[in-house]
């Protein structure tokens, strides 16, 4: 019987030790990608606008008008094979 708590005990003591050696674990990795998040932010932030990029309107209305033309040859093979 005691031999069978003492495994008991062990097994909890491994566990426990497990779990808490994981969670440190994560605690470092969380705050090193939190580092790395506000140094990319910065980087970013100080990087020039880039000078040749469209407004967004025109490229929603670029997509748009693909995507009218994509549906309508979609709409048009089915009804070809009706």
């Amino acid at each position: 019987m005691a031999e069978l708590l003492e495994a008991g005990l062990i097994v909890t003591l491994v566990g426990l030790t497990v779990v808490f050696v994981m969670l440190t674990v994560l605690i470092f990795v969380i705050g090193t990608m939190s580092r790395l998040s506000r140094i990319i932010d910065v980087v970013v932030a100080a990087a020039p606008p880039a000078s040749t990029a469209r407004p967004a309107t025109a490229l929603r209305r670029a997509d748009d008008d693909e995507l009218a033309g994509v549906i309508g040859a979609a709409i048009a093979a089915h009804r070809r094979k009706r």
